[in-house]
């Protein structure tokens, strides 16, 4: 009904399901909500209603039934709700795709709705922070409803406001909009900012709208590097000054490698290399010699970056230095500069190979393969993207991927707590942390300086509280849900649809269902770093928090937190599916099985039973989100 009814004039009779909104069922609740709100006479009372609903999950389905099919009655009670106090991060969510749908609706009004709905936006802080977000989506994309002049003066109260998290929002939203007054405003705001999170959102503005190419780009950055009192700012200055052949980045470089704080120092080693300026390579042989192994380790990263002739001969020397982390990273280096993986960490070997082959061996750009890129796209099989790839896989109580891996033959070895720094760790493999995640201090250290010199890490449940705040605070935390452990089959959606980390995990038509298994939900506790990639309000409703997976940049490398296990999903325990066509149903509704496939398995016995159905019909989105992880990284996308 509510699909019929889009669009049309309202029902005399459609307050009749407002009686339904109450019922017992939830689905049915759900489906009379979408229903009413569509047939409603009264369109603005009705959303208006729904959206002071004390349900979470109907709140949610108002939004989104606005999101798909906005109408002229919808804007005040949007605004309402926009202009109010805050909300869980699903309705924000919501609420702000319901806006921009609404804006859109009617292009010849989308300027005049664009600018009403700024200015409504006027406070408390909550509705700057809206405000500042809607302003870059209103400006940004194919016909924009707001020219980028406009969008970044109806930012300045924002960009003014007495409130950090208003004006960090609206630091990131310049560089959405774009254009050289968003620069100019960017650059005056980061003298006055005394915000580290903030300046830190403005340092990636000034670096996205122009570079740091020229002299004068560079030296701006260079600065930030050289005398900001945040370390924050200071890593991510180090890190963008890691451009090809950015003039004047060395000195600056140099200058951030004896940074006081260690991983401020290792991601400008780091980005030294990447700078690929020859006058890089003294210093980075310098920080071979480094007392601390962080500083050499990092060192032999930028001198992996560098891959020329003259790195080679030091990275063999490395082989033999007395922590493991830095001797498997010159392996590493040597093996992706060589191509010869079949070489082990023998420096006998490495200088024999080098002795017979250096003077023809061709070293080629790791940035401008464009068949690397296309050998690691979308359409090849799972084995090819993890082939050669160091996966190191954190054993634990909770969860089991090595399993999965085993299952899929996909080579991977393991470490445990309290020999992370044994393991050997570099930042051109993949770290998966399994629920529970549990290390040791003596782990914090070297799982730091891997992610911050360019590794990937990727969590699941407990490895949130239990790995990833220890290795980088502040940004993600565990959600401290009010009725303690969380047991719960959830609903999860899509926020990001358009993310390379979901690409074939949320199929159309298909609602995955997340099994969570004493699950740590997702707070953000810095929404400019961190990018919700899955909710559920399900979760929000029950739980508090429906953020369920997340991922942010830390220093060079990436990390992504799930909640979810990878071997506690789909059929194995999926509750109350009585028979072989439910189980088939639930395959096709909820774990993406397609029509083929399930056509080709009519006849398959294991359908009779979920345990045998599940070991047949595995439920592989985690895996999938893993391995856009692993592709990610292997294009170097990030």
């Amino acid at each position: 009904l509510a699909i019929v009814a889009r669009g049309r004039s309202g029902l005399v009779e459609a307050d009749r399901l407002q009686k339904l909104v109450r019922a017992e069922d939830a689905a049915t609740r759900e489906a009379a909500a979408a229903a009413w709100l569509e047939c409603a006479t009264d369109r603005a009372a009705t959303l208006k209603t729904l959206l002071a609903e004390p349900s979470l999950v109907l709140r949610c389905r108002a939004l989104d039934a606005v999101r798909v099919a906005p109408r002229n009655e919808d804007g005040e009670p949007l605004l309402e709700l926009l202009a109010g106090p805050p909300q869980n991060d699903v309705v924000e969510r919501r609420a702000l795709a319901a806006a921009r749908a609404w804006v859109a609706a009617t292009p010849a009004e989308a300027a005049s709705r664009a600018r009403a709905v700024l200015t409504r936006l006027a406070s408390p802080a909550v509705a700057l922070v809206r405000r500042a977000q809607l302003a870059a989506t209103f400006a940004s994309g194919e016909s924009p409803p707001l020219e980028q002049k406009i969008a970044v003066e109806l930012l300045a109260p924002c960009l003014d406001a007495s409130d950090a998290r208003p004006r960090a929002a609206a630091a990131k939203a310049l560089r959405d909009i774009g254009g050289d007054d968003a620069l100019a405003a960017a650059l005056a705001r980061f003298t006055k900012e005394n915000i580290g999170h903030a300046r830190v959102q403005l340092l990636e503005s000034v670096v996205a709208l122009r570079g740091v190419d020229a002299p004068d780009e560079a030296a701006w950055v260079a600065d930030a590097l050289a005398k900001d009192h945040d370390p924050n700012v200071r890593e991510r200055a180090a890190v963008r000054l890691g451009r090809p052949k950015t003039r004047g980045a060395v000195p600056a470089l140099t200058g951030g490698a004896r940074d006081p704080d260690w991983f401020v120092a290792c991601a400008a080693f780091v980005s030294l290399g990447k700078t690929g300026h020859d006058d890089a390579l003294a210093p980075l042989l310098d920080g071979l010699r480094h007392e601390r192994w962080t500083h050499r380790g990092a060192a032999v990263i930028g001198l992996m970056h560098m891959n020329r002739a003259t790195v080679v001969e030091p990275l063999i020397g490395m082989l033999g230095d007395g922590t493991p982390t830095v001797a498997r990273s010159a392996l590493a280096a040597l093996h992706e500069i060589a191509g010869q993986t079949e070489i082990g960490a023998d420096p006998k070997a490495w200088r024999a190979w080098w002795d017979a082959n250096g003077s023809k061996h061709l070293f080629r750009d790791r940035r401008e393969s464009i068949e690397r890129q296309k050998k690691y796209g979308y359409e090849v099989p799972d084995s090819e993207i993890y082939r050669g790839l160091d996966v190191v896989v954190f054993t634990s109580r909770g969860d089991h991927i090595e399993h999965l891996l085993e299952r899929l033959t996909i080579a991977h070895r393991t470490t445990e707590a309290n020999l992370v720094s044994t393991a050997g760790l570099h930042p051109e493999a993949i770290f998966v942390a399994n629920c529970t995640g549990e290390i040791e201090e003596s782990d914090v250290e070297p799982l730091t300086w891997f992610v911050r010199t360019g590794g990937y890490l990727f969590g699941s449940c407990w490895a949130l509280s239990q790995t990833i705040e220890k290795l980088h605070p502040s940004v993600v935390r565990k959600f401290e849900t009010p009725a303690g452990e969380v047991l719960d089959d959830v609903r999860a959606a899509a926020c990001r649809p358009d993310s390379g980390f979901l690409r074939g995990v949320f199929q159309d038509g298909v609602v995955p269902i997340y099994h969570l298994e004493g699950a740590h939900l997702i707070e953000v506790l810095d929404p400019e770093v961190a990018e919700v990639l899955v909710d559920s309000p399900d979760a929000a409703e029950r739980h508090g928090s429906g953020n369920l997976a997340a991922w942010f940049e830390s220093g060079h490398g990436v990390i992504l937190d799930s909640v979810n296990h990878f071997d506690l999903q789909g059929l194995e325990v999926a509750q109350g599916l009585k028979n072989e066509r439910e189980r088939q149903a639930y395959a096709i509704d909820h774990m993406g099985l397609d029509y083929a496939t399930w056509r080709a398995s009519q006849k398959e016995g294991y359908w009779q039973t979920s345990p045998r159905a599940a070991r047949n019909v595995p439920d592989l989105s985690a895996f999938r989100f893993v391995t856009n992880f692993v592709r990610s990284k292997r294009i170097g996308d990030r």
